[in-house]
């Protein structure tokens, strides 16, 4: 291929998208990612907004946007509703994702391998890419998309358009539109906004910069993040609150990010967040996969992150965007309550500047190497066949590809539809369940069952009320004349739920289906309170 200074790399974007999607339509095809009530409640959402509700943030929280819910109720609207469909919408975003990815690449380098390495490395991802890419956990396909738009156009803003031109006012704007938008949708957005905000100040001091385009983009981002300020400022500083634990009181009390020292946070990177991000752990796991492959991966950035320092094949301001990219959000990960959660969904901006570290590893190589220039693409081919094989590995694997870091709460979805079966042949439409079952019940069935998540699903038996996210449901139950108690995993929250009903002299019938356990056919119904239900 030859590199163009102006020609887009049309091509070889098609190109990506096919093997983008040719790679999501199997991992759809396998069956291998189950379904949770994080999922659930994103669908929950979409069919309440095609019902006339207009949800800022998702449920019981103050903090990421509703933009993903309204994507998916397009998609309902399109296709109907089902997990099918939850599905498919993040399979659009996701290629949607990946073509702005090439775009960046190539904004950031004119250089069509570049580009083409990047956007295959972004269309064969790692398994934690993969997950989250296509379990909506609301929001993570589009900051993806946001922000590669956003150093897309924030680079072409400072050294493509003329100064004074139409195309750079409509560029800031766009620039502040998808900032004021991510923002909306996570604070995540940081890690793509601290470093191009780092560039523009450099330009900046250098007189490069023109200055009533920064104003035209903080118009932008006013109206992309509107909802988040007007929630804001309605709910007595409730959105801001969730950044800060200490401030957080009321209804979205303990609903936010759990802050960790430091020292853990360090710890949590290096050891869980960096491996995930390469591919070496798999977001639920405790092993590493093949971590010897894992090791020289990691190796292998490292060394495009030293030669990018010593031949930058980069257009100016690329090498700033793209090694500032990793360092500041290890700074801020390190320094923020993001820390607190090493899993790997945090870690996804990353998959950019990655992606483009070893286009430009490829480029130095192809250019050094003249007898065999087919070995400079050494290093791409091994990312991507452990990318691959992790996936392949997490598809065969007993659990599949799961949201779910506790053994405990991973329910897989065989018996949902006996359960559901059960309930209604019982007429037990209301009740009492976890979290994980609630919102999976509610969806799958149409919201015809409306349990209140209740009761806990971690083995020290904690509960938190804020998973109780949903009011309707919990009115709807506390209004039911017959209710049953749905409980999973958890012997001990049996063995209290068994000791409160006698307690109350209370004669019922149980049965199992599954990893789900059913208490109903209650002589009376139960005084229920959680508290009671805990204590010893």
């Amino acid at each position: 291929m030859t590199d163009s200074p102006t020609a887009f790399p049309r091509r070889e974007l098609a190109l990506v998208l096919l093997a983008a999607l040719a790679a999501r339509l199997l991992l759809l095809i396998s069956g291998s990612v189950s379904f949770h009530a994080d999922e659930a409640l994103i669908g929950l959402m979409a069919r309440h907004i095609l019902q006339g509700e207009r949800p800022v943030f998702f449920y019981g929280q103050a903090y990421m946007g509703s933009l993903d819910a309204w994507a998916v109720a397009l998609g309902f609207r399109l296709l109907g509703e089902s997990v099918l469909t939850l599905r498919l919408v993040q399979s659009v975003l996701y290629l949607l994702a990946v073509a702005l990815g090439f775009g960046a690449a190539w904004q950031l380098s004119r250089r069509r391998g570049v580009a083409w390495v990047t956007g295959l490395l972004l269309a064969f991802p790692t398994v934690n890419a993969a997950l989250y890419t296509t379990a909506t956990l609301g929001g993570y396909n589009e900051i993806l998309i946001l922000g590669s738009a956003m150093l897309w156009l924030g680079h072409s803003a400072l050294f493509d358009a003329p100064h004074n031109g139409r195309g750079a006012r409509l560029r800031w704007l766009l620039l502040g539109l998808a900032a004021g938008l991510g923002w909306w949708t996570s604070g995540l957005i940081v890690v793509y906004a601290l470093p191009l905000a780092l560039l523009i100040l450099r330009e900046a001091w250098r007189g490069r910069v023109w200055w009533p385009g920064i104003g035209v983009a903080l118009v932008g981002f006013t109206l992309g993040s509107a909802p988040w300020w007007l929630f804001d400022l309605t709910h007595n500083g409730a959105a801001l609150s969730t950044y800060f634990r200490s401030r957080q009181s009321g209804l979205y009390a303990g609903i936010g990010i759990t802050d960790v020292p430091p020292l853990e946070r360090l710890l949590g990177l290096l050891v869980l967040g960096i491996p995930a991000l390469v591919g070496m752990r798999f977001p639920w796991a405790d092993s590493f996969f093949l971590p010897v492959v894992g090791l020289l991966v990691i190796g292998l950035y490292g060394l495009a992150l030293l030669r990018l320092r010593r031949q930058n094949p980069l257009r100016p301001g690329g090498r700033l965007l793209v090694a500032g990219m990793p360092a500041l959000f290890m700074l801020v990960f390190v320094a923020s309550t993001f820390g607190a959660d090493p899993s790997g969904r945090y870690f996804l901006p990353l998959m950019l500047p990655l992606g483009i570290l070893i286009g430009t590893l490829v480029e130095s190589l192809r250019t050094q190497v003249n007898r065999w220039r087919w070995s400079a693409l050494l290093p791409l081919l091994l990312v991507l066949a452990y990318q691959g094989a992790g996936q392949l590995a997490a598809a065969r694997g007993a659990v599949g590809f799961t949201t779910q870091f506790d053994p405990i709460s991973h329910l897989p979805n065989e018996s949902d539809s006996a359960l559901m079966d059960f309930l209604d042949a019982h007429d037990l439409h209301n009740g009492y369940t976890n979290y994980w079952i609630a919102f999976r019940l509610a969806f799958l069935s149409g919201e015809r069952l409306q349990y209140r998540a209740a009761l806990p699903y971690k083995a020290d038996l904690s509960y938190n009320p804020a998973d109780d996210r949903y009011p309707p449901y919990a009115a709807a139950t506390d209004q039911a004349a017959r209710v049953a108690f749905i409980t999973s995993n958890l012997p001990e929250l049996d063995a209290r739920l068994v000791a409160w009903f006698a307690a109350q002299d209370l004669r019922y019938s149980v049965d199992t289906l599954g990893p789900y356990r059913i208490y109903y056919d209650f002589s009376a119904r139960p005084a229920f309170e959680t508290g009671a239900i805990l204590s010893p």
